[in-house]
């Protein structure tokens, strides 16, 4: 074969109608047959709240012996059955880094501390209604984002947040938000699936003299704002400063991802346009949520991305959950199941249910092949939750599900159970995984006694 060809070749005709090509041998690049070259890692977080029932999420038998499974009664994880081999539960884990101060609400602390592993940060208004720190934040980066340092450089984007229903309280934001860079830094996700898809890929199909002509009109925006920006700068006290400095970083990098955007995967087909959603609509909420999941697997197989999340509401969840035919809200129905039968049946079945969106996930995700495998076999996606149990806010027994072995770094198909261990010991692993070999600490030292055993 002469030349190797674009992965963007198409077959243009007349009216300017377009036919995308198949993946053709001429599209790989000669590397990935002489030296056996495997696809990048990827990194997911999958989050869902206000704790499990732990009874009914454990597997059944042994860890030398285990089923997701009981034909007598509704379990959490029957969904991922047929995807044990695929799967690592972790049970025992739990968040330590909790019992330090500041903060005593618990869902500011779960949510604060679940990715993070560090004590949060008083903001100026201190404490206020339910013991919320209205305008704290975080400790430290999130795991998501420590690991994006890792892996992250040289994809269009960083990390993609992805977001349904996840809506924002001022006054308890801490609760509303999961991914950060560092104090003040967060990364709020995206909840409109229309508005992930013209951000990440509507200009796949574009010609480069089309992709020259965005360039030209996107660049730049904060280069039209300086002025503005320095007389601003001028006004305000250091630390403020700072938060608006990171979030210009944040904008420059989005408004640069145009230019990294190279030859795309083989892998890499342009998504249907979702249609314009009420994403506040409750009734919509399992329809978006597919349609994000979508939208994110793609990303990841057009390497747009190698780390991303998806946030299913937030740490005071207001879902009403009508399609299982629950009335209740779901943060009402976590504080009734210690006491009442019917809201411990509920929040049963919205944690398999969740089970069931994980598994549409892992499903999308096993079926992309690329170089090496599935993009399943080359991530690692963790179901994470902000509480152990949701009526008492605890912060022991905190469910986790990790699927994928990121290539081959972690052995899959097990249930291991490491009582006592602090949650940050999972992610001095992860960071091992993804490429970190000496790391021992993520978050708070004094809770870390390094990797995880077995892991």
């Amino acid at each position: 074969m002469p030349r190797v060809l674009s992965r963007r070749t198409f077959l243009r005709g007349s009216g300017g109608l377009a036919l995308g090509l198949p993946l053709l041998e001429a599209m790989l690049p000669r590397r990935s047959y002489a030296a056996g070259d495997v696809s990048p890692q990827r990194f997911v977080v999958f989050f869902s709240a206000n704790g499990t029932i732990a009874e009914r999420w454990s597997p059944l038998g042994t860890p030398a012996d285990y089923t997701f499974s009981d034909p007598g009664q509704s379990r959490i994880l029957d969904p991922l059955e047929a995807w044990r081999s695929d799967l690592l539960v972790i049970e025992g884990l739990a968040m330590h880094s909790r019992g330090y101060p500041p903060g005593s609400n618990g869902h500011d602390l779960g949510m604060g501390h679940m990715l993070t592993g560090i004590p949060l940060v008083e903001g100026p208004s201190g404490y206020a209604e339910f013991s919320h720190l209205p305008d704290g934040t975080v400790g430290g980066p999130s795991i998501d984002q420590a690991i994006a340092e890792q892996i992250g450089a040289g994809t269009p984007y960083r990390s993609l947040e992805f977001g349904v229903a996840s809506y924002l309280e001022l006054t308890r934001q801490l609760t509303c938000r999961m991914c950060y860079r560092g104090p003040f830094e967060v990364l709020p996700p995206e909840n409109d699936p229309r508005a992930a898809f013209e951000r990440l890929f509507v200009d796949l199909g574009a010609d480069p003299a089309e992709l020259a002509i965005l360039r030209a009109q996107r660049r730049s925006v904060l280069d039209a704002v300086a002025g503005d920006i320095e007389v601003l700068e001028g006004q305000l006290g250091a630390g403020d400063r700072h938060k608006l400095e990171a979030h210009l970083g944040s904008v420059r990098e989005i408004e640069l991802s145009l230019d990294a955007m190279g030859d795309l995967p083989a892998a890499c087909v342009q998504p249907t346009a979702p249609d314009e959603l009420d994403v506040w609509a409750n009734e919509l909420f399992p329809t978006i949520g597919k349609l994000q999941m979508d939208l994110m697997i793609m990303a990841l197989a057009c390497d747009l991305t190698r780390v991303a999340s998806l946030q299913w509401s937030g740490g005071e969840s207001t879902v009403r959950h009508t399609w299982l035919g629950h009335g209740a809200e779901h943060h009402e129905l976590s504080h009734a199941a210690d006491d009442a039968i019917e809201a411990r049946e509920q929040l049963a079945e919205i944690n398999r249910w969740y089970a069931q969106q994980f598994e549409y996930m892992l499903a999308g995700l096993a079926a992309i092949e690329e170089p090496g495998g599935r993009l399943l076999d080359h991530s690692a996606v963790l179901w994470c939750n902000e509480q152990g149990n949701g009526q008492t806010h605890s912060l022991d027994r905190i469910p986790f599900v990790l699927a994928g072995s990121a290539g081959g770094a972690i052995e899959t198909g097990r249930w291991l159970e490491v009582e006592g261990h602090a949650h940050n010991d999972l992610y001095v692993s992860l960071l091992r995984a993804f490429g970190d070999e000496g790391a021992e600490v993520f978050g708070m030292p004094e809770v870390c006694s390094g990797p995880l055993p077995g892991l």
